[in-house]
């Protein structure tokens, strides 16, 4: 059996990724992304959602209300960012207050295309968070 397939029978393996760091659809699938297994993994996190044990929000200005999943308590931190195309999601463990208005972030992880990255040193300006977790 590959991989999905034991997440997919397992969701415990997915709730312990879910631990570590927080996932899409497409980032727990990657690229066995077809219907059906779209299909049995909704089923089984909103399930999980339902009894509190994972929770989901919908990444704000996206299109057909892309959800992001993670557990409580977590070690990382969600930051939800506007721009002029959308929004931008990014993951990081700790940050750097520069002043009342900035942060900075020295090692993080950006969503790009359902896909995590890895990156270093950006700044932000707290007027343009959409929300933080």
């Amino acid at each position: 059996m590959n991989n999905i397939t034991e997440k997919l029978w397992n969701i415990q393996l997915v709730v312990e990724d879910l631990k570590n760091f927080p996932q899409t659809y497409n980032t727990i699938l990657g690229d066995f992304n077809s219907g059906t297994n779209q299909t049995i993994l909704r089923r089984k996190l909103n399930n999980l959602c339902k009894d509190g044990t994972v929770y989901k929000t919908t990444i704000p200005g996206t299109r057909f209300g892309k959800v992001i999943f993670y557990c409580s308590p977590r070690k990382y931190i969600l930051l939800f960012e506007g721009s002029r195309t959308g929004s931008n999601v990014y993951c990081f463990f700790e940050f750097i207050r520069l002043s009342k208005f900035y942060i900075k972030l020295n090692k993080y992880w950006e969503l790009e295309k359902g896909i995590w990255i890895e990156k270093e040193n950006k700044t932000i300006f707290e007027g343009n968070v959409l929300k933080w977790i």
